[in-house]
């Protein structure tokens, strides 16, 4: 929100006006307070759209979220991380920036975070053996249900790499501490994750033999997931995220504690 002087044809302050910095219209709360004392000291009610459902301030601006609550990208908080909220919104993102293709079905253009998160989940206890890190594979990406992601020749340029890490730190670490996760996550997650991307990259990228092929960039591919792709749609997608989901918190006590206010 930002504010706006208002004054006569002297100049002289009679009052100021909050404008909404996105869409340039007036806040909904009083936006003219008429003959000020003295404007750096006069307090106005807050926007609504920087309060929480408790009435608290909070950073920067809201996002929509499929549970229906407010998700506040720049000040995030553990106990409004929710599962289901994950599961749905990235169940609707496709990978790649929409680039595949399914190699037998023509139909099949969509692959959802959701479902690679699965594989990874999948690829942490069967090839490597770490279903101590099960959950922290199906959620190592779920930071994505909330702010996106950025295709790798921009995620790894330091031009857009900077601001966005800062963002991406602060949510992963709400949800870290929501779920009780290995947080810097361990190395094997890495491992998992381009060993998935490597199964996608040969499955489901068309490559025209006109252009000139080498290595995918920025993707270690020297191991490669033993799973078909599927390339579900959203919400068969999101069924077998929440069901992983379900399988892995059910031994997840054996390695790790569950947080106190758990949720399903």
């Amino acid at each position: 929100m930002t504010i706006q002087n208002i004054t006569d044809a002297d100049g002289k302050l009679l009052g100021v006006r909050h404008t909404d910095p996105i869409y340039g219209g007036p806040a909904v709360l009083p936006d003219l307070v008429l003959d000020p004392p003295n404007v750096m000291n006069t307090v106005t009610p807050q926007a609504p759209d920087q309060l929480d459902r408790f009435g608290h301030e909070r950073v920067g601006n809201y996002m929509h979220s499929a549970s229906g609550y407010k998700y506040w990208p720049f000040d995030p908080k553990a106990e409004e991380v929710d599962i289901d909220t994950i599961a749905h919104q990235l169940a609707g993102q496709n990978r790649w920036q929409g680039a595949v293709r399914h190699r037998f079905y023509k139909s099949k253009i969509f692959l959802s975070v959701a479902e690679h998160s699965t594989y990874c989940a999948r690829y942490i206890i069967e090839v490597l053996k770490r279903p101590d890190l099960a959950l922290e594979a199906l959620l190592h990406d779920a930071s994505e249900a909330y702010i996106g992601d950025l295709i790798r020749p921009l995620k790894y340029s330091p031009e857009f790499r900077a601001p966005f890490l800062k963002v991406e730190e602060i949510n992963e670490n709400a949800i870290a501490k929501a779920f009780n996760l290995v947080y810097p996550f361990p190395k094997e997650i890495k491992l998992a994750d381009e060993a998935v991307c490597t199964a996608e990259s040969q499955q489901c990228i068309f490559r025209h033999p006109d252009e000139r092929w080498g290595a995918v960039p920025f993707l270690d591919d020297t191991k490669i997931a033993p799973y078909e792709i599927e390339m579900l749609e959203p919400y068969p997608a999101k069924e077998r995220f929440i069901i992983a989901y379900h399988d892995i918190i059910a031994d997840r006590a054996k390695y790790r504690p569950l947080p106190d206010a758990f949720r399903v």
